[in-house]
């Protein structure tokens, strides 16, 4: 065994192999647990629910040097279930893979990676590679098990980059506070990088294939992988201010966007059954509703002519609006007429997507919208609150730039008051929460702010601190509440839809929606959605699941725990002394009502909690996890504004104030 400190520079250089792979992490004294993103990127695994760090990708680097990772909305992906199986097969142009996961009993993980080709082609290489956390910094060692010596000739001094390559049958890498042993079942290349990664400063690529690949040529690897390390359980501190408080919060809202007619109809009467749901948006079908552009769309309503797909969007507009339920119209697909040209779908050679409008025909489009809206008002009683183009920023479907958005916004809200209409836009509805500044023109004109009643983005993606601070600051210029549109984290999981009932996607998008709470202060958080389509169901034929009863995912839980908030409550600043954990807290000192919301990431730890009011005395502990479904743990004892209880891991825990 040849050993090797960080401080050395080694030489990248790549291997044609072939091997078997299949990764098993285990911890030393606990069960573990796989953790992987929605597109199979591993991000560690879990040791008494902390979760041991690293990231992986499968990367291939064609002959000109440029390289393609795995990644977000980066690839074409498949994923389905078998057993305890998690298998996700890519396209990568003419290059597939295919990738399985599985955490087995005995506290190991296997991951099998197949990469193939189906012509003849050439690439440097093709990897399965490990990204290592700062945790591994520079007192992190390498051993590594050889299939041949290795000696100083393998080594060079470089200014800026320490690289290393030698065939290898396994490896150990190990600093002060972890540890990760990888054992491969048949040698491979092993190349080390120092370069700046997400995740930390080193990048190991094990090499599955280079040089020249034939079509159709197999070419396999596997591996064992061992984790330990630390287990950080220290308590966490956490204080809240009750005194200062911010916007208010009216809770969990949904889409109803109408796709399913087979399996809509069960879950959206299950959600309404068992749901505190406070808002509602719903799709207006503007292709339908005026198809033809020199006919009249509010005489033919009123004359019976409606089609299905719009009267089923206006009954179930009409549906929320009986349970008083503030509803919003979002529309997706405009009419032929009214677009610049065919319709157009994808995403063309400079990156645009969607269709514009006919501008030149703007009138008749407003119209168009306007009558929609009146007769929804007039026939089904539905008051629209809000409308806005869907995601206009990107163009789905619908393309606009700011500068259109803003006429819309004063043009069409003006034909709304001739027409006796209250009904407001809602700004920005952005396709991700990178897009605030598509509303910076619409947020400064005078003439538009009248007619806008919130403003909005979509959860998919950007949700920084930095973005969802200006999207606060959004709200508060122009005096409108913040809604969250559509909230998730994977807009492309739809193609994959059985990653929505993995623990790992339920914790984290949770965790993004507790973040967005606590820094954005949204009214409510509009979950995309609340029918079979990204459901937070599953069984009676959702997801092609024929063989189970519908039943509640944990991801309803997450909501339902959510919307236990009573309504009302306002924003509270609150401070967490530990990463890993996130928190978000409401309360109303005139009516003496706390809630506090916490994601632990993390292992199980004690709490220290304070700034609670003194007149609080014990507070419920609900918890939601892959083994708990919205359960009420313990009551918490106050005592003079603190309390102590533990933080179970990898869980989603809320605290909810006992009045008397």
């Amino acid at each position: 065994m040849m050993k090797l400190n960080l401080q050395h520079n080694y030489i990248k250089t790549l291997l044609k192999t072939s091997a078997v792979l299949a990764v098993a992490l285990i911890p030393f004294n606990s069960n573990a647990q796989a953790e992987f993103t929605t597109w199979g990127n591993m991000t560690g695994i879990r040791v008494d629910n902390q979760l041991m760090k690293f990231n992986s990708s499968l990367a291939v680097e064609n002959q000109w040097g440029d390289t393609w990772r795995t990644r977000k909305e980066g690839q074409d992906i498949e994923f389905k279930r078998e057993g305890s199986k998690k298998i996700f097969s890519y396209g990568m142009g003419d290059l597939q893979w295919t990738k399985s996961i599985e955490t087995l009993e005995d506290a190991k993980a296997e991951v099998e990676v197949v990469f193939s080709s189906p012509k003849d082609t050439l690439i440097n290489g093709a990897f399965f590679t490990i990204d290592l956390p700062e945790e591994f910094g520079p007192e992190t060692t390498f051993s590594f098990i050889n299939q041949g010596n290795v000696g100083l000739k393998d080594l060079k001094s470089g200014a800026t980059k320490a690289d290393y390559k030698a065939p290898a049958q396994g490896m150990t890498i190990q600093s002060p506070s972890r540890k990760l042993e990888i054992t491969f079942v048949r040698p491979a290349e092993v190349t080390i990088n120092r370069e700046g990664t997400p995740t930390g400063n080193i990048r190991v690529n094990i090499a599955l294939a280079s040089g020249e690949i034939e079509a159709n040529e197999i070419y396999r690897n596997s591996f064992v992988i061992t984790v330990s390390g630390e287990i950080d359980k220290s308590p966490v501190a956490i204080k809240i201010y009750p005194e200062q408080e911010g916007k208010a919060f009216d809770g969990i809202g949904g889409n109803f966007r109408l796709q399913n007619a087979a399996t809509d109809p069960q879950v959206i009467d299950y959600i309404l059954e068992n749901l505190n749901v406070t808002w509602g948006r719903v799709e207006m079908p503007w292709q339908f509703w005026h198809q033809n552009e020199n006919e009249d769309p509010l005489e033919e309503a009123r004359n019976g002519n409606l089609h299905p797909k719009v009267k089923a969007a206006m009954e179930m507009a009409q549906r929320l609006h009986q349970m008083d339920m503030p509803v919003m119209l979002a529309a997706w697909f405009p009419p032929d007429w009214a677009i610049i040209g065919e319709r157009f779908k994808g995403k063309r050679p400079d990156g645009s997507m969607g269709n514009k409008l006919d501008l030149t025909k703007s009138d008749k489009i407003y119209k168009s919208l306007v009558f929609y809206i009146k007769f929804l008002q007039e026939e089904y009683g539905v008051e629209t609150v809000m409308f806005s183009f869907n995601e206009s920023d990107l163009g789905i479907d619908v393309q606009q730039t700011d500068v259109e958005h803003n006429e819309l916004i004063k043009e069409m809200g003006a034909l709304l008051r001739t027409e006796g209409l209250q009904t407001e836009f809602l700004l920005g509805d952005t396709a991700d929460a990178n897009g605030w500044d598509f509303t910076t023109l619409a947020s400064t004109d005078p003439e538009s702010l009248p007619y806008i009643g919130g403003v909005s983005f979509h959860s998919w993606r950007g949700y920084t601190e930095e973005n969802l601070l200006k999207w606060r600051d959004i709200s508060n210029r122009v005096g409108e509440p913040l809604f969250i549109g559509e909230g998730s984290i994977d807009a492309g999981a739809w193609r994959y839809p059985q990653i929505f009932e993995e623990p790992t996607y339920a914790l984290e998008e949770i965790d993004v929606y507790v973040k967005m709470m606590d820094i954005a202060q949204p009214l409510s958080i509009l979950q995309w959605q609340l029918t079979a389509d990204y459901s937070v169901m599953s069984g009676g034929g959702i997801f092609g699941n024929n063989e189970d009863k519908l039943y509640p995912t944990q991801r309803f839980f997450n909501l339902k725990q959510l919307s236990n908030t009573p309504e009302g409550l306002f924003y509270i600043p609150i401070t967490v002394d530990k990463e890993g954990v996130r928190a978000a807290a409401l309360g109303d000192k005139t009516i003496g009502s706390y809630a506090i919301h916490m994601v632990n990431k993390g292992a199980t730890r004690k709490v220290r909690l304070a700034g609670l009011p003194k007149d609080i005395k014990s507070m419920n502990l609900y918890i939601t996890n892959k083994d708990a479904s919205f359960m009420k743990s313990k009551n918490v004892k106050v005592q003079n504004g603190n309390a102590e209880f533990e933080l179970e891991g990898a869980s989603f825990i809320s605290l909810f104030s006992n009045t008397n």
